[in-house]
């Protein structure tokens, strides 16, 4: 029966020991949700942590879509252009990345249904 307790003993304090690391680690990480603003979509990038943060990448997967901090001619050719958002975020702060189409040949590259993965670092 000793031997029992101590199984169970053991195993709650390697939960417990995992669930503090996962706690730690994912601590104050911003978060990313999906958002609707003024009709289209967007990634609401929230700093949910103590300190300001750097984005410094953000990145769509496959390329059928760009991110762009609004939506003026000059930014949206920027973004179809290649070049990438990067701001910094205060704390308790957040900002709506819009999400745009791209297209080639005239032709948007997002009308085959396909699983899509926004990646913001």
């Amino acid at each position: 029966m000793s031997g029992w307790f101590t199984s169970i003993g053991v195993l709650f304090g390697w939960l417990s020991g995992l669930f503090l690391l996962y706690d730690r680690y994912a601590k104050g990480r911003p978060t990313a949700s999906f958002a609707v603003k003024d009709k289209k979509g967007c990634i609401r990038i929230t700093n949910i942590g103590d300190y300001d943060i750097a984005v410094i990448h953000a990145r769509v997967k496959p390329e059928v879509y760009f991110l762009t901090e609004d939506m003026e001619p000059r930014t949206l050719l920027e973004g179809a252009a290649g070049q990438r958002p990067t701001f910094m975020l205060k704390l308790r702060e957040d900002k709506e990345l819009f999400i745009a189409p791209l297209y080639k040949n005239s032709i948007r590259r997002d009308l085959e249904d396909q699983k899509v993965t926004f990646r913001i670092s």
